[in-house]
């Protein structure tokens, strides 16, 4: 009985804590032209285009995505990063993104939604003061990933501000 118990119990368990890997984000290889739209709609509004290209990292344990973009109004290089993982504790992906002209790093956490396509991006606590983003990055499309992201000032106000639109379209 106490045999029968136990095994139940670990089928049960086996059955409920689906675990997800790095492989599950496998559309976000390979390399891809970006169009962002910064401040989307509104009088700062400005775009860079350039390229992304994903692959994996560490063995396969992570994905590691690196970008180069100009910014069109000024002709700036712009080169940033994002290194992914799995968090099996968390049960999310961890996003880490790093710009060389930023000197603070995004953290996020990734939470998949297969049945939707997209991935739904939030950040853990604060990353500019006061300030917190959240994202969305759909994959409908296996050519084409379209992010979108808002920010907050919570101690302002509860309003969520676009701040940028990307759209990757895939090269290879």
């Amino acid at each position: 009985m106490q045999k029968t118990i136990l095994l139940s119990l670990a089928l049960i368990y086996c059955l409920t804590s689906y675990s997800q890997s790095i492989q599950d984000l496998d559309f976000l290889i390979g390399k891809w032209k970006i169009v962002e739209t910064i401040y989307p709609g509104t009088e700062k509004e400005y775009q860079e285009i350039g390229t992304r290209t994903c692959g994996y990292y560490l063995n396969g344990s992570f994905i590691k995505c690196e970008s180069e973009t100009v910014i069109q109004k000024n002709g700036h290089k712009r080169f940033y990063s994002y290194i992914i993982n799995y968090d099996k504790k968390e049960g999310c992906f961890r996003a880490t993104n790093f710009a060389h002209d930023f000197p603070l790093h995004g953290q996020f956490k990734w939470y998949l939604d297969k049945e939707n396509h997209r991935i739904i991006a939030i950040t853990p606590k604060n990353v500019i003061e006061d300030r917190f983003f959240r994202a969305t990055i759909s994959y409908s499309d296996p050519n084409k990933l379209v992010w979108d992201g808002w920010a907050s000032v919570f101690k302002k106000d509860k309003d969520w501000l676009q701040v940028f639109n990307d759209v990757a379209t895939r090269l290879e």
